[in-house]
């Protein structure tokens, strides 16, 4: 018996029983599914964690202001420690070598808006001019402010390019006028319009299209720093904060929210974070009123976690093809029983019986071959819902069907075995008798 005649009596075995044969299947389709939509999970966090990365250099460390309460928060007030200040970012670049450039980042309360134009919502942000440099985030037209704007307190400002369309639509916005809170600032500049990551990754990230920087000096001068998880100072922190204030250096004690560090030489970073809070503590008298974060340890930190969940996910996909192959195996050992008279009369006929084997391997590969490519479109479907719906990036990798697809047929192979033999081991004489 010829390989295709073996093809069609499978298939033909196969539509007489659809709904066993489809039951049959399930195990290897969820299988399969599951392996494509895990690892399109997976390679799409990878690809959206290094795309973060990349934005932001993999150079970079983050030093972030954090909000105390209760008894942290009073005992912050006794040692006059409130938070990160201008400050800090002075003595990192001056304690530390290494350091190529450091860019503070004070986010502060306001709206925007432009004459009768209803004032808009947006992340308003007190900088320096190494800003688009240490985060590779460039100027699309006009400029950034400089030093002289910097010291002379210009009332300027960059627009970035969601906010720029909110306000002025497609007009010009270089030389016009906007209004934050309560102050004129001129439009100098637009950013570029830049790639914002919606899903989930490795760190929370903000949409820079949305963003208004305005000169730090200006931004300490006019408006109150913005910190939504601190609670109202107390009267005699208060009375600190104004005698603070009242010295000569007011400007580096001034809060900030953010302090960006470029160091020259990747290899660096860790000692460098290692560092980091042992300078800021000794100037916050053992305040841990902030925190250092490495973009770039926090990528190795979630692949070694998607490593983790992906082999948790494979497990689970392996479990389900045994599942499929055991029940393969099983309906297979039935059907012996169904056609041992079948098996009998083709014995007699001349067939022998490494026929037998032969179609009853052909009958289970065709089911897993079947179940394999529904699971492949089920996977890659359930891969294109979550994208869709729980809008996370999912990538689709060639390789995670190709393997699936693979282990699905070797699964048609490995339990289709025992029952082919089983049938092909029928005595010729014993199974015509069979009723």
């Amino acid at each position: 018996m010829s390989l295709l005649n073996s093809i069609l009596i499978a298939f033909r075995e196969i539509w007489s029983h659809r709904m066993q044969s489809f039951l049959t299947m399930l195990g290897v389709i969820f299988g399969v599914a599951a392996v494509i939509a895990m690892v399109s999970i997976g390679e799409g966090a990878r690809h959206e964690a290094l795309q973060q990365i990349k934005m932001m250099g993999t150079n970079i460390i983050m030093v972030k202001r954090l909000a105390l309460s209760g008894e942290e928060q009073a005992r912050a007030e006794e040692k006059w420690s409130y938070g990160l200040n201008y400050g800090d970012e002075l003595s990192i670049r001056q304690v530390l070598p290494q350091v190529l450039r450091a860019v503070p980042l004070r986010q502060i309360f306001g709206e925007i808006g432009s004459g009768s134009l209803k004032a808009k919502s947006a992340k308003i942000f007190g900088t320096t001019p190494d800003f688009p440099l240490i985060s590779r985030f460039s100027i699309a037209r006009g400029r950034f402010f400089n030093d002289d704007d910097l010291r002379s307190k210009n009332r300027v400002c960059v627009l970035g390019a969601e906010i720029k369309r909110q306000i002025f639509a497609y007009e010009e916005s270089v030389g016009k006028k906007v209004k934050i809170g309560e102050t004129w600032f001129t439009v100098i500049g637009e950013m570029e319009n830049r790639a914002f990551l919606s899903g989930k990754s490795v760190m929370e990230t903000r949409n820079m299209n949305q963003d208004v920087y305005i000169p730090l000096s200006v931004s300490i001068e006019n408006f109150q720093i913005y910190n939504p998880q601190a609670t109202a100072p107390s009267r005699q922190a208060i009375r600190k904060m104004i005698a603070s204030m009242a010295t000569r250096q007011t400007l580096e004690k001034s809060p900030i929210s953010e302090i960006i560090v470029q160091v020259g030489d990747e290899s660096e970073i860790m000692e460098t974070a290692a560092f980091l809070p042992r300078l800021l503590l000794r100037k916050h008298r053992d305040i841990m009123d902030f925190e250092v974060i490495i973009p770039s340890e926090l990528l190795r930190q979630s692949q070694k976690t998607q490593r983790i969940f992906n082999m948790i996910m494979a497990a689970i996909a392996g479990i389900s093809l045994l599942v499929g192959g055991i029940g393969i195996m099983n309906i297979m050992l039935a059907t012996i029983s169904q056609r041992t008279k079948e098996i009998g009369i083709r014995r007699c006929v001349g067939a022998r019986r490494s026929h037998i084997i032969l179609q009853f391997l052909v009958e289970c590969l065709v089911i897993t071959v079947l179940g394999g490519v529904i699971g492949i479109f089920l996977g890659l479907g359930l891969s294109w819902g979550i994208n869709h719906y729980a809008h996370w990036i999912t990538i689709v990798s060639h390789r995670a069907i190709v393997i699936s697809f693979l282990v699905s047929v070797s699964v048609g192979i490995i339990f289709g075995l025992y029952p082919a033999y089983r049938a092909a081991s029928l005595d010729p004489v014993q199974a015509l008798k069979y009723e």
